[in-house]
């Protein structure tokens, strides 16, 4: 009785793992659908709004606000 509740409960764990990875299988392949799918038009999003933002790529953005020099100002006592 013990040996047979075991064997049951061990496959239902096997089957429900199994289950698991083939749902996730899916939702990969569905993933990889998608981006093939939009993928030159997400490109072409990705261009306008470099664009709009004056960035190109390979540009790294100096996290300083725009307008402003980058780097500590003159005479700034942190930078002392």
């Amino acid at each position: 009785m013990g040996n047979e509740t075991a064997r049951v409960a061990r496959n239902t764990f096997y089957a429900s793992v199994g289950f698991g990875v083939l749902a996730f299988q899916k939702v990969q392949v569905q993933r990889r659908e998608l981006e093939k799918a939009l993928g030159p038009q997400v490109e072409a999003w990705q261009r306008q709004l470099r664009a709009v933002i004056g960035h190109t790529p390979g540009d790294e953005p100096s996290g300083d606000p725009p307008g402003e020099p980058s780097g500590d100002p003159p005479g700034d006592p942190a930078g002392d």
